[in-house]
C-alpha cells in the first residue's frame, strides 16, 4: 500500500489493510479519507466484496506487466458493480509503468476497456511514485463533486416540498406579514 509517501512494495497485501490520509482537493478543501486495501488473490475475494458496499470510490488496480492481472479486472468490475452503490466512482489503474520493457498491456488497450466500461483510467508506478497521489486526488475530486451535486439536489427538492404560507395578519396593520 502506498500511503504518506512510503511505498511498501516488497510485501503484498494479505486480506485487508487500512489507513487514513488527509488530501487537499482542487478547490482547497481538506478531507480525511479512509483507505482500504483489499488483497487481489481469489481466496480473499469474498472478504473484499464486503468493502465494496460502503465505498464511495474504488481504484481497481492491475499490473501492466501481467496480462492475467488485466483480464481479472473484468470479473472484479462485475463484482464491484454488483456489490457497490450505483454512485460509486470507479477508476481503472494500470500500475508498474516503470517496467515499460516488461509491459504486456498497452495503454491504449486499458483506455479502450475503461471507455467501454464508462470508467476512468490512469497509469501509475508505486515504486517510483508516479501518478499515485494524482490517482487518489482525481478519484476524490470526482467523489466530492458528485456528492456535492447530490446534496444540492436534495436541498433543492426539500425546499420545493416545503409549504410556506404568507398571509396578512388581520389583527396587525396591513403592512405586517407573518409566516404560518
Amino acid at each position: 500500500m502506498y500511503v504518506k509517501g512510503i511505498c511498501n512494495h516488497t510485501i503484498p497485501t494479505i486480506a485487508v489493510e487500512f489507513c487514513t490520509k488527509e488530501i487537499e482537493l482542487k478547490d482547497g478543501t481538506l478531507i480525511k479519507v479512509q483507505l482500504w486495501d483489499t488483497a487481489g488473490q481469489e481466496r480473499f475475494k469474498s472478504l473484499a466484496m464486503n468493502y465494496y458496499r460502503k465505498a464511495s470510490g474504488i481504484l481497481l488496480l492491475f499490473d501492466v506487466t501481467k496480462k492475467t492481472s488485466f483480464e481479472a479486472c473484468e470479473k472484479y468490475l462485475e463484482d464491484i458493480r454488483k456489490n457497490s452503490d450505483k454512485e460509486c466512482e470507479i477508476y481503472l489503474v494500470g500500475n508498474k509503468i516503470d517496467l515499460e520493457e516488461q509491459r504486456e498491456i498497452q495503454k491504449y488497450e486499458a483506455e479502450n476497456y475503461a471507455n467501454r466500461e464508462n470508467i476512468k483510467y490512469i497509469e501509475t508506478s508505486a515504486i517510483k511514485n508516479l501518478n499515485v497521489n494524482e490517482a487518489f486526488e482525481m478519484l476524490l475530486n470526482d467523489i466530492y463533486e458528485k456528492k456535492s451535486k447530490i446534496f444540492e439536489q436534495e436541498i433543492s427538492e426539500e425546499k420545493k416540498n416545503k409549504n410556506i404560507n404568507l398571509m396578512t395578519n388581520p389583527q396587525n396593520s396591513k403592512n405586517d406579514v407573518c409566516c404560518i
